[in-house]
């Protein structure tokens, strides 16, 4: 019996990313009352939260240089250190908690707010020296931040916040 090795290679168009297999997206949309300022959330089962930009956010719109500045006010969130099984010593975040600012080379800029209660684990570092990520992978290496939360906010905030099914249902329509 002659085995084709190559048979058993599945189709690679049809998997899904390792986020949209492990993660639990969820939209909040017009921070603050700006139009089409939409964050997405990804939830992992152990409480691990993704913070990114969502589709449908003004900044996929806009093709103009830009940087991203992790230093807020005095609070600098790429020295966010934590240790340990428990993860101590991160920053704690309220919903309203700015992670970082997208700078644009004309001036104009706006701010990311984390959308969820928790404490930050880490920022995407790698968007300091590769800030394209943002845009080209913004649910997979694009990231922004990694957010930990206890479980009744992090089930909360899921119960509250738009299903992916429901954001793709909404722009469908427009």
């Amino acid at each position: 019996m002659e085995y084709k090795i190559l048979d058993s290679i599945p189709d690679i168009a049809n998997v899904k990313s390792f986020t949209d297999r492990y993660f639990s997206k969820r939209y909040i949309l017009n921070v603050d009352g700006v139009e089409n300022n939409d964050i997405m959330l990804m939830f992992h089962s152990n409480r691990i939260t993704l913070l990114s930009l969502a589709p449908s956010h003004f900044f996929f719109k806009k093709d103009m240089k830009y940087t991203i500045n992790f230093s807020i006010g005095n609070v600098d969130r790429l020295n966010n250190t934590v240790k340990g099984k428990g993860k101590k010593g991160g920053q704690i975040l309220t919903p309203n908690s700015i992670i970082c600012k997208i700078e644009y080379s004309d001036g104009s800029s706006f701010d990311v707010p984390c959308g969820l209660k928790g404490t930050l684990i880490e920022v995407n570092e790698q968007l300091v020296k590769h800030p394209e990520l943002l845009k080209e992978m913004p649910d997979a290496n694009g990231y922004i931040a990694i957010i930990l939360s206890s479980i009744a906010n992090s089930e909360a905030a899921k119960n509250k916040l738009l299903s992916h099914e429901e954001y793709i249902k909404l722009f469908e329509s427009t």
